[in-house]
């Protein structure tokens, strides 16, 4: 059933009581026009924002200020983002995907008290994943956030409807926005990168900043390894050697290949000349377990390249023998998981009273 549909009985209801008197409308018709019918009393829905920091999870708050229940549909899958960074003429606009987004309002239909409301945590990055979207998710940026869908007018899907009876009558919307938001200001780093200590790494793992992709069976991490030193290295840059640590929506996994190095041959090193690199194109779901992706959602994937076990030392081959972690993850945004998503029961809860000062 439509949120609308509600509303719907009720103006149905109205529209038989004046078809009984039409005769008498009518006959009153050349005299005087029809009083216009009061204005509906404005939402008392609000839709706000807590935001403790650009890269951690934000709050959506949909709030009954009203006297009289309300139907929303409670679904932050519905957000859409206008962040503002710093000095930008115009907003970054981040949404889900459209097959990701429910495409009616049927899914997630909340009945909110007066004075309850709706509260879900969600990833920012998931909806500002790739280029200028996710480097908008910066301090000092200010954000609006619009949920449900574009349009005006009563017909549905809608984010917002009255329930049957409740008075005053509310007006139904297909979207709630909320104020101007700013991401706190962060006290950063202040190591200078550019002075490492003599004993410090020479080589550096990385890989590219965000994947969209549509299931697990797309989803590939192009992996570089960087050597910055003077010198040339000797390593076994493989698939047999990368790993990663995988942070979803089923927890943390550490992910490695699933055989152990098979034994040195020198066809397997690569030898990186001083400031070259080497790039190497690995499918996450040959890493880790299935449960891994069992869920749609943002995957926070950090590669690491562990040689230990894989010496060029009983061929009489000097390489380098240890552990590099790439600085910075790769966000993914999964489409689809490999499990239908469980969509939980949306509850309310009572606004908590602002506590006076003593």
């Amino acid at each position: 059933m439509r949120l609308s549909t509600i509303a719907g009985w009720a103006s149905l209801t109205l529209a038989s009581a004046s078809a009984s008197g039409a005769p008498a409308v009518a006959a009153k018709a050349h005299r005087k026009a029809a009083a216009p019918a009061a204005p509906p009393a404005p939402s008392p829905v609000k839709l706000s924002l807590e935001i403790p920091s650009a890269a951690s999870l934000w709050t959506m708050h949909v709030t009954n200020e009203g006297a009289v229940p309300v139907i929303v549909v409670a679904d932050a899958r519905l957000l859409r983002l206008e962040v503002t960074a710093r000095g930008a003429p115009h907003a970054r606009k981040c949404e889900l995907p459209v097959d990701m987004r429910p495409q009616d309002d049927l899914q997630r239909p909340l009945v909110l008290a007066p004075r309850h409301e709706y509260v879900e945590r969600f990833d920012p990055r998931l909806y500002c994943l790739l280029g200028a979207d996710l480097d908008a998710l910066a301090p000092m940026s200010i954000v609006v956030a619009r949920l449900g869908w574009p349009g005006n007018g009563s017909s549905p899907p809608l984010v917002l409807a009255a329930v049957d009876g409740a008075a005053p009558e509310i007006t139904p919307r297909k979207s709630l926005e909320s104020e101007p938001t700013s991401i706190p200001d962060e006290i950063e780093d202040a190591a200078d990168p550019a002075h490492l200590p003599p004993d410090a790494p020479k080589l550096a793992l990385s890989a590219v900043r965000a994947v969209d992709a549509e299931s697990p069976d797309r989803l590939e991490i192009p992996v570089t390894l960087v050597n910055h030193s003077g010198r040339a290295i000797v390593v076994r840059f493989r698939p047999e050697t990368i790993g990663f640590d995988v942070i979803g929506p089923a927890g943390a996994q550490r992910c490695a290949w699933p055989a152990l190095p098979t034994a040195a041959t020198p066809d397997l090193f690569t030898t990186l000349a001083p400031k070259a690199a080497t790039t190497l194109d690995l499918e996450l779901s040959a890493y880790c377990p299935t449960r891994v992706f069992d869920q749609d959602g943002l995957l926070i994937v950090r590669p690491r390249l562990d040689t230990r076990a894989a010496s060029g030392a009983h061929i009489g081959l000097r390489a380098f023998d240890g552990i590099v972690t790439a600085p910075a993850p790769t966000l993914v945004r999964l489409h689809r998981g490999l499990a239908q998503r469980p969509l939980s029961r949306p509850q309310g809860k009572p606004v908590a009273e602002p506590v006076e000062a003593p």
